[in-house]
């Protein structure tokens, strides 16, 4: 069973130590916490996948339940009489009646939804790792196309502080000392924009050697592993 956090609001021990039992017995089995319908009443199920209710019976009133999170599935299990009752409350929980083979049906129904709630949260973070790339490329792609201008100022600014610096003209120590300075920056500045087209250019062979990889050698790769 897909692992997850199931949440059994129950004050009939048997209950809960059957489903329980049962489902800690699977491979990957769930996280289960169990509480009373008294302590249900001050929690919440945000972080629970599943909400099971019960077992109701007897047409009983149904017991002040934990604050329902839009994202849990709330399964309510007892009899017909009493489920009715649960229909009428609350039109967006699912009802299983304790009718032989109950709890196999519950078993499979929360596989499913688990399940469903692991793919909904694979989706959704490929979906920020995607947007995330796309902001990165979107960064990589402007700094790539500005890097000619700023390799072109850079060389400006590095051959006149040069010439400033070189020159025998006299000048003012600390205006040639802040023109050192403006050197010194300058030349930091070149080295992050090397380092921008040493990055390009890894890229680019990186790009390259995956192209040319036919799945033969992939094969062969995975099977050295």
């Amino acid at each position: 069973m897909t692992p997850g956090q199931i949440l059994i609001v129950s004050d009939d021990s048997e209950f809960v130590r059957s489903l329980t039992a049962r489902w800690r017995a699977e491979k990957d089995s769930p996280t289960i916490t169990a509480v009373s319908s008294g302590v249900s009443r001050q929690a919440s199920s945000t972080g629970y996948e599943i909400v099971v209710v019960g077992p109701l019976r007897e047409a009983k009133t149904l017991p002040a339940g934990p604050a329902v999170h839009p994202e849990s599935v709330v399964c309510a299990v007892g009899d017909q009489q009493s489920l009715e009752m649960v229909r009428a409350a609350h039109g967006d929980w699912l009802l299983l009646p304790e009718c032989p083979g109950w709890t196999k049906i519950l078993f499979s129904l929360a596989g499913e939804i688990l399940r469903r709630k692991a793919a909904e949260t694979r989706a959704r973070e490929s979906e920020i790792t995607n947007l995330s790339q796309r902001r990165f490329g979107i960064l990589g792609k402007s700094l790539l196309e500005a890097r000619p201008g700023m390799v072109n100022a850079l060389t400006s600014l590095l051959g006149n502080a040069d010439l400033i610096l070189l020159s025998e003209e006299p000048l003012p120590d600390h205006c040639r000392e802040n023109v050192r300075t403006i050197h010194t920056m300058a030349l930091r500045l070149n080295e992050i924009v090397q380092r921008l087209s040493s990055i390009e250019n890894e890229m680019e062979l990186s790009e390259g050697k995956s192209h040319l990889e036919t799945p033969e050698m992939r094969m062969a790769e995975s099977s050295k592993t």
